[in-house]
């Protein structure tokens, strides 16, 4: 032992009563330990000599003064001496273990984990039936539109959409203590509500591929819960954005059939207008819109399994468009009106899992399966209007919690707070109130990190480039019936910059003049929902997807 260390070590035995031990680290990854003094765990002295090889993992003891050394399992009492200064990886690793047995109410993340991958993996889901699809995240490497590179999502623009879409959606949200229970005045009464309320496009993230026609022409579609109708691109077109598919060609289409004016297939909800005995749709956004002829054609759903076939289905065939949605060919209405897509096909049952990575896929299911029946993962919460009061899934939040702990909000925040569930926000939004308590008890889970200045609308950031393992604080909604929602991670944080300078609390804070509780995609990530039109419900549990 060389001579500096003995003066040191003299000292030591002087100032803690000549009593003194050590574990070395059995792996060689994580650190070991030396104590000086007695600990309470101090209790047992075995006299045995081993070599230092035998002594990994091992309290080992010396007690000069009594001239004894001893053995003992690993104990690492909390008085061990610091260990020298290692890298910031090094000690964010150490700090997520020694959390992740205080905290069972966290993620331990890998911080690269946190990164959208570069390859797809089409292997960590499996679709369930011949009545599924395949939904791709457009922004990932198993899009289609994408040519299987990754599309960095512009939050900046996408907390914009939302927070433009949110206003459409309070628009339209039934309010009962302001209408009475009769139907017909409740409709003139919404309808003069929302005269000049503009829809806004939805800024959804996941698309599913169908055929129209015969013989079949492919479509991409993004999913909309918050949308009535179905439309796509078409030809002859006197205005369109780009996509990535060739524009549906009705006259290479034997099964294709406009929509005459006074056909039953000419639906309030296109908001239609007659020229030529012809049914024109015009959905205006606030991006943009969509115009052209009301039609109905064969849609073909095909996945491994087999086939799922709905003729005729009614869509509006668009010709005049300027609704840009990231080279998509349309969108899937899948709101409760009667010409959405789960009215029209009389299934009036559907459930989906957003996959939690951008490098996989994940699923939509139409109609209900045995296996839906069976399961019961599923917990169902009660959607609290009618189709005629509101197209969007209304439900009743009750309750949050975050580290396992209930916010402390008072449950009349709740009562007074319209809740929808919405695939055409990305980012959940909250109301100033609740968010601000959640933003709280967050900060306070997170304060060994530092926070960095606010991005764009999301103010609780972090830059994770010195870790490489963070620990996260579990978050759960809690709905009517006793149903929880706990989130995935990346529900959570989003990654607003590549390099992970900038890694944000993936909230934001709802308008004060439209305080209203949307559940947007990023926090169904990895998740089944269920919407039971007949059963007026929706369902919560854990998916398929990853």
């Amino acid at each position: 032992m060389p001579a500096s260390f003995n003066k040191h070590f003299s000292y030591c035995l002087s100032l803690f009563n000549k009593h003194f031990s050590y574990c070395l680290s059995s792996s060689g990854s994580s650190p070991g330990y030396i104590t000086f003094g007695k600990t309470a765990e101090d209790i047992k002295d075995f006299p045995l000599v081993l070599g230092n090889v035998q002594q990994r993992g091992i309290d080992v003891h010396y007690d000069v003064a009594n001239g004894k050394p001893g053995f003992a399992p690993e104990l690492r009492p909390a008085a061990y001496i610091k260990q020298p200064k290692k890298t910031e990886f090094a000690r964010s690793s150490y700090y997520a273990k020694q959390a992740e047995a205080q905290c069972s109410d966290c993620h331990i993340v890998e911080v690269s984990s946190l990164l959208p991958p570069t390859v797809c993996n089409l292997t960590s889901t499996i679709v369930p039936n011949k009545a599924s699809l395949e939904v791709v995240s457009k922004y990932g490497p198993c899009s289609t539109i994408n040519e299987g590179k990754v599309k960095s999502p512009n939050y900046t623009e996408i907390l914009h959409k939302d927070r433009a879409r949110a206003k459409y959606i309070q628009s339209r949200i039934f309010k009962p203590k302001h209408f009475g229970s009769d139907d017909d005045d409740h409709l003139k009464r919404t309808k003069a509500l929302t005269a000049g309320a503009v829809p806004f496009l939805s800024n959804g993230e996941f698309y599913i591929t169908v055929s129209l026609g015969t013989p079949r022409q492919v479509v991409t579609l993004l999913l909309d819960t918050g949308s009535a109708i179905t439309w796509t691109q078409c030809k002859p077109c006197l205005k369109c954005f780009k996509q990535k598919t060739p524009l549906f060609d009705p006259t290479k289409s034997s099964t294709y059939s406009s929509v005459p004016c006074r056909s039953k297939a000419c639906l309030p909800d296109f908001e239609p207008t007659c020229g030529s005995n012809t049914c024109f749709y015009g959905a205006l956004y606030g991006s943009g819109s969509s115009n052209g002829h009301v039609a109905t054609e064969k849609l073909t759903i095909m996945n491994g399994s087999g086939k799922f076939v709905k003729y005729p289905y009614i869509f509006g065939c668009g010709t005049n468009n300027s609704a840009d949605i990231d080279g998509v060919t349309g969108l899937m209405g899948l709101g409760r009106t009667p010409s959405s897509f789960i009215s029209q096909t009389y299934q009036k049952y559907f459930s989906y899992c957003f996959p939690s990575s951008y490098g996989s896929t994940g699923y939509i299911t139409f109609g209900k399966s045995d296996d839906d029946i069976r399961n019961k993962f599923i917990k169902f919460t009660p959607i609290t209007t009618s189709p005629k009061q509101s197209l969007f899934y209304d439900i009743m939040v009750i309750g949050m919690t975050i580290a396992g702990k209930r916010l402390p909000v008072a449950s009349s925040v709740y009562t007074k707070l319209e809740t929808i569930t919405d695939s055409g926000t990305t980012i959940t939004a909250l109301p100033p109130s609740l968010y601000v308590a959640l933003r709280s008890a967050f900060r306070k889970q997170m304060s060994k990190y530092k926070m960095i200045k606010p991005v764009s609308e999301l103010d609780t950031c972090y830059d994770f480039r010195s870790y490489d393992k963070v620990v996260i604080p579990k978050i759960s909604f809690f709905f009517k019936g006793g149903v929880e929602l706990e989130l995935d991670v990346k529900g959570i944080m989003v990654v607003y910059k590549k390099d992970l300078s900038q890694v944000c609390l993936a909230f934001q804070k709802a308008d004060p003049d439209n305080p209203i509780f949307i559940l947007g995609n990023s926090q169904l990530r990895g998740k089944e929902v269920h919407h039971d039109i007949v059963g007026q419900r929706v369902g919560f549990g854990p998916g398929g997807c990853s």
